[in-house]
């Protein structure tokens, strides 16, 4: 929700005003309390939805409270089997370091417990004020919107930790002795609340950002799927998909902001139905316009509104949505290693064009740089003093957080999309309009032939024995990977503080997908392949068969589709250890904490293996084939360890560590 647009109005009506209207002397020496407690709020329908907000905010501080670091892509499946952190010995690329007092875990345990008390606090106070007056329906409305929250919620909570308290009341004193029970009975939880809300909510929002029926079965989907109720998973689905839950459906029709571009920036057409996958990912609104029917779940990010409550990263110092940061590669955009040559000279590894503009623009105006020729030869260029290419792309002081898998990375012709080209159709989520394959450098050239001449350079001082300076070593060409237009805009002219996106936490597509597994588990994958392909069609892609579908090809699909934006943490978990799911027997045959399961497979065969890391800070599998290390993950971290903080303070109850830690 947009934080100081959603349910602005409740704040008119809101009991937190004291009026004297009476001065004489026996009211006057009468005691009073003006605190704001339990009893003197959440004594109006006003105030009920007040207190909702606070759960709408601490959703948007989770998932974009702290995108510039670790923490919010935890979520997403950093380090799993689509993409990976940009540092070996950071965490979750070396697994050794997920420890009882990590920090990322515990982030996600305080910050879900917190929205359950929000949650929980609604629903008390609507089930205890029985004499509070709402408008016809909103009462139920309002409470399902807050287990709604509730149920996601535990979902993380059963996903990254499995046994954990079920708390279903508000807490108010501080409590030592909390029982624990098991992820099988957390998310039977979760379904009782998703089946309220998807009873309750509404079908449309009212404001951007408010959670709705369609969202709601869209988890009561996934939380089924868990439980092995597959008929009740196909049922949920269904819902949204048919227009029970109201008008949402895949996009395949240009809309919002830019829809009559015919061309991207670079000349790609945007020709409907792949462009409006293209459109689903444009600042300005797209995500939040009515035309939009595709999204069921939005997290908001309010623009240059700091000082009224808005903006998206919350932690640190950075106000700004951080989304593209982390997806930005900057080294790529301006790279300035120098290598010192046999005359002592230095030059730069991948030529003076990746570091420096030239000295005047097409017009011949001066290109403002640094302000001194910082390499010997080279006095008629400037080297560029912000990371930054030559068609004006930026990156933050943060710089990059996170870099693709190889098996993602779409660059390299192979990868996610090896299959992508057939005939005239072509995937477009692994092509040029939404990945930029070739950046450009201050120079004005394009990257891949600077990278092609590099590699010359280094072939020749290879065979001649001179300059060896310049031979490349794995680590000098890591930080090779497209601009991916999903997590970044072309029209922002290199600020990307004025990166201006909401955040989808439910497209429709992904409910198709979801429904496609279902019908897998029920053994129709005649059904399974047509709700697949009914998202690949919108991507121009190849049509699959059903001899095809299996679970890998369902995740492969979903990293295709939703990459980055999935869940990928809470999917790979709920594929982990749980016998309720039979149906990835043919993929992933055994399950436990000690030997294997579908987590620590995926993440072994398919994430990223910093080849660059020293023998010091490496102490791993070597793939030779594939050139790479294979993830130091262990089977037991397919869930992660609880808080020590947490079992410490629960000195009245015992709570076992998970396995492993």
């Amino acid at each position: 929700m947009k934080l100081n647009k959603f349910l602005l109005s409740t704040l008119v009506g809101a009991s937190l005003t004291v009026g004297f209207t009476s001065c004489n002397d026996g009211d006057f020496l009468e005691e009073h309390s003006y605190n704001l407690d339990s009893n003197t709020f959440y004594n109006s329908e006003n105030d009920i939805e007040m207190a909702l907000n606070s759960c709408y905010q601490r959703v948007q501080y989770m998932v974009m409270g702290v995108m510039h670091n670790q923490h919010s892509w935890n979520l997403m499946g950093i380090d799993y089997d689509t993409f990976a952190n940009t540092s070996g010995t950071g965490n979750f690329a070396d697994w050794s370091r997920v420890s009882v007092d990590n920090g990322y875990g515990r982030h996600w345990f305080d910050n879900c417990y917190q929205l359950i008390n929000r949650a929980n606090t609604v629903i008390d106070m609507i089930d205890d004020r029985t004499d509070i007056k709402y408008a016809n329906g909103k009462k139920e409305e309002l409470r399902a919107a807050a287990c709604f929250f509730r149920g996601w919620s535990y979902r993380i909570l059963a996903s990254m930790f499995g046994n954990v308290p079920l708390v279903d009341h508000a807490t108010t004193e501080i409590e030592t002795a909390y029982n624990v029970v098991t992820r099988q009975e957390i998310w039977e939880f979760c379904k009782e609340n998703f089946e309220y809300a998807a009873q309750h909510l509404p079908k449309d929002a009212e404001k951007p950002g408010q959670v709705i029926r369609a969202a709601a079965d869209h988890y009561l989907a996934e939380i089924s799927l868990a439980l092995g109720d597959f008929q009740d998973a196909v049922d949920a689905a269904t819902r949204v998909i048919d227009g029970t839950d109201g008008n949402y459906h895949i996009m395949t029709t240009r809309f919002g902001s830019r829809a009559s571009q015919a061309t991207d920036r670079y000349g790609n057409s945007l020709a409907a139905p792949a462009g409006a996958y293209w459109d689903l990912f444009r600042q300005d609104g797209n995500q939040n316009s009515e035309d939009n029917r595709e999204a069921l779940w939005v997290c908001q990010y309010n623009y240059n509104t700091y000082s009224t409550g808005g903006g998206g990263n919350t932690w640190y110092r950075a106000r700004f949505n951080a989304t593209e940061q982390a997806w930005m590669q900057a080294t790529i955009l301006c790279n300035t290693t120098k290598r010192t040559l046999d005359n002592g000279d230095q030059a730069y590894l991948f030529g003076v064009n990746t570091a420096c503009f030239p000295a005047t623009d097409a017009k011949g105006n001066p290109i403002k740089g640094s302000l001194e020729s910082p390499v010997k030869g080279y006095e008629d260029r400037q080297e560029a003093n912000v990371q930054r290419d030559s068609m004006g792309a930026g990156t933050g002081w943060f710089g990059c957080q996170v870099r693709l898998n190889d098996y993602v990375k779409a660059e390299i012709g192979e990868g996610l999309w090896k299959n992508a080209k057939q005939g005239d159709r072509l995937d477009i989520r692994g092509s040029e309009v939404m990945m930029q394959r070739n950046w450009y450098t201050p120079g004005g050239t394009r990257w891949k032939d600077e990278l092609a001449a590099a590699v010359a350079r280094s072939e020749e001082a290879k065979a001649t024995g001179k300059n060896k300076n310049l031979i490349l070593q794995v680590s000098d060409t890591t930080f090779f990977q497209p601009r991916l237009w999903k997590f970044s805009d072309d029209q922002h002219n290199g600020d990307n503080k004025s990166y201006n996106c909401d955040f989808y936490l439910v497209r429709i597509a992904e409910t198709y997908l979801l429904r496609a597994e279902a019908y897998l588990a029920l053994n129709d994958k005649g059904k399974a392949a047509a709700d697949i392909n009914v998202v690949r069609d919108r991507a121009n892609a190849p049509l699959c068969t059903a001899a095809e579908v299996n679970i890998d090809y369902i995740l492969d699909e979903r990293a295709r589709e939703l990459l980055g934006e999935e869940h990928r943490q809470i999917t790979l978990n709920r594929l982990s250890v749980n016998p309720n799911c039979t149906y990835i027997s043919d993929c992933y045959p055994v399950q436990d904490m000690t030997t294997s399961n579908t987590l620590y497979e995926r993440v072994r065969k398919y994430t990223y293996g910093f080849p660059g890391l020293s023998a010091a800070n490496q102490a791993r599998e070597w793939n030779e084939a594939e050139q790479r290390y294979v993830s130091n993950i262990k089977p037991h971290n397919f869930q992660q360890p609880i808080p020590i903080q947490v079992i410490d303070a629960n000195i009245g109850a015992e709570y076992k560590q998970n396995p492993g830690y």
